[in-house]
Parts: structure tokens; C-alpha cells; sequence
């Protein structure tokens, strides 16, 4: 027999339990999608984990406030910033910026690594983000999650999402001077050539939008079925993989199953969790009473 299977298989039931009494009400998802010049790039926000960085990049995003901006600063193997500026009315970039909110509270924890996207801020100021933000394009946790109180990773790409934030990095840069020393190009010799960087050559972030998804729809195809409990399955204990991270605490775990099977039918649950491996006898038994568990909670 082998005992190490047996033990994960039953410290995940046993955890699922206390999911299912302790998180019943769990908050909605947070996906937000990103339109740029070069494709979509959808992120989970961890509105459980960071809500005052949420919050605050929210209320960004719901007032159209970055739309139009575009990605003025690009450092290879480094982040891809943006967030901050948009174009003028002649469509060249401008250091005016956008209009920001009061600056948010620090929230470190969640470590910088490849795919995260974090607050920028002011060097020697813990609590000095506003509104830019970037994507962490390789580990930069030795770094950033130590310099200046940590900087604070507030939600992750998903999907093929960094597919299109590497093509941004991949990009020429042009050094129009500070804050603009690295603004990557579509084409750096018609940017040369006019002696400016216009609209047309910029990578634009055309809109940042609030995706309405259902709770547990794990793979975001519109429905909470079977697929979505395979996406939650295949990643339980991660904390690089956000995209069955349905609370967004930082990490999937047996909350997020509680969450997908509130959203999904009986039928769907009951066909998923009778596809657990063995030992399913005593596996079912737990998940049962924890069902029934639910059921009791709800009549109160």
C-alpha cells in the first residue's frame, strides 16, 4: 500500500471539510483583461489577500482611467510598467499622467515572481502607489520583496496572457528622457526617423475591464462544470497559478473547491468527486457529511 497518496488524498478531503463549513459565503472572482496593441492579457486580482491594492486598482479600471495609457517603461528580464501616462491630443506621450487617487497602504506577502503584477511606487515611500503598476517578467523576489517594505504583488497573469507581456518585452526601447527612458516601440526606425514617439507607435493599453465570470468558473469558458474542477485539481497547493485561485488568497486550496461546487450543479459535483482516485470509500464519506454539513448551515 502505498501510504503517501493515501495521507495527501485524506489531508485534502479533511481540508475540504472545513472549506465547505468555514467558506460557504466566499467573495466573487476578480478577472480583469487587459486590451493592448498586442493582444489581451487577462489577470486574477487576490482581492482576499490584497483588497486595499484591489480596491484601488479597481477604482482605476471602473473609471476608464487607464484607457488610452500605454507601457512607458520596459526593462528585459525585469518588468513591463505601465499605468501612469497617456498620449496628448496630438497623440504624442505626455508627462502629465494620469489623474491619481491618494496613495494606497503597502500590502507585501505575495512574492514577485514571474507572471505577478505589482504596484510601482516611490523610492524610500512604503505607501506611496498610485496608479502604476507592472508585470514581473522573471523572479525578482530576492529583490523586490524586500526593497522599500516590499513591493506589493496585488494579482497574476493567467492563461496565455504572458505570451503577449514577452512580446512587449521583446520590443526596441527609445530613451526620451526620464520618466520615458525605456519606452518600448512597434518599429524604433520611424520612431527615429520623427524624432518623437506618437499613439501609433506605442504599445497602447486600449481599456482594462472587470470580466463578469461566474464563481468557480475556473478555466473561463462561461460555464462552472467538470473542466473547472480538473483546473482546480491539477493545481491545488499552488501558489504560481491563480487561475483556480477563486478567493484569491494567494494560493489554491481546498476554499476554492468549496467555491466552485457552490457555483456548480449537483449533478456536476457529484460526478467530479465520485472521480477521485481511492481511497474514495472514506474520501466520500467525509465529503458527504460535509455536504450535509452545508445543508443543515443553510436551513438555520
Amino acid at each position: 500500500m502505498r501510504v503517501a497518496p493515501i495521507l495527501r488524498t485524506l489531508a485534502t478531503v479533511l481540508s475540504v471539510v472545513v472549506a465547505f463549513v468555514v467558506f460557504a459565503n466566499s467573495a466573487s472572482a476578480t478577472i480583469v483583461r487587459y486590451d493592448t496593441t498586442l493582444g489581451t492579457i487577462d489577470a486574477r486580482l487576490y482581492h482576499t489577500a490584497t483588497p486595499l491594492s484591489t480596491a484601488n486598482f479597481l477604482s482605476y479600471t471602473n473609471s476608464g482611467r487607464y484607457d488610452g495609457t500605454f507601457i512607458h517603461r520596459s526593462v528585459p528580464g525585469f518588468i513591463v510598467q505601465g499605468g501612469g501616462f497617456s498620449m496628448d491630443a496630438a497623440g504624442i506621450f505626455s508627462a502629465s499622467g494620469v489623474t491619481t487617487d491618494p496613495p494606497v497602504l503597502n500590502e507585501p506577502g505575495i512574492s514577485n515572481l514571474r507572471g505577478t503584477i505589482a504596484m510601482a511606487k516611490l523610492g524610500g515611500d512604503p505607501d506611496s502607489a498610485t496608479s502604476q503598476w507592472f508585470f514581473n517578467l522573471s523572479d525578482n523576489s530576492a529583490n523586490l520583496d524586500f526593497q522599500n517594505g516590499g513591493f506589493t504583488v496585488f494579482g497574476r497573469v493567467v492563461g496565455s496572457g504572458m505570451s503577449v507581456v514577452d512580446s512587449i518585452a521583446s520590443l526596441a526601447r527609445v530613451n526620451a528622457g526620464s520618466p520615458f527612458s525605456d519606452v518600448p516601440v512597434l518599429d524604433i526606425d520611424i520612431v527615429v526617423a520623427q524624432q518623437n514617439v506618437f499613439n501609433s507607435d506605442a504599445v497602447v493599453i486600449n481599456s482594462v475591464t472587470e470580466l463578469a465570470l461566474a464563481d468557480g468558473d475556473y478555466n473561463f469558458d462561461g460555464i462552472v462544470d467538470g473542466s473547472d474542477f480538473l483546473v482546480w485539481q491539477n493545481t491545488v497547493g499552488s501558489t504560481v497559478d491563480a487561475a483556480a485561485d477563486g478567493n484569491g488568497n494567494g494560493i489554491v486550496d481546498a476554499a476554492d473547491l468549496a467555491i466552485w461546487e457552490a457555483g456548480a450543479s449537483p449533478a456536476i459535483v457529484a460526478a467530479a468527486l465520485a472521480a477521485i482516485p481511492e481511497p474514495t470509500s472514506l474520501g466520500l464519506a467525509l465529503l458527504g457529511t460535509c455536504l450535509t454539513l452545508r445543508i443543515r448551515r443553510r436551513s438555520v
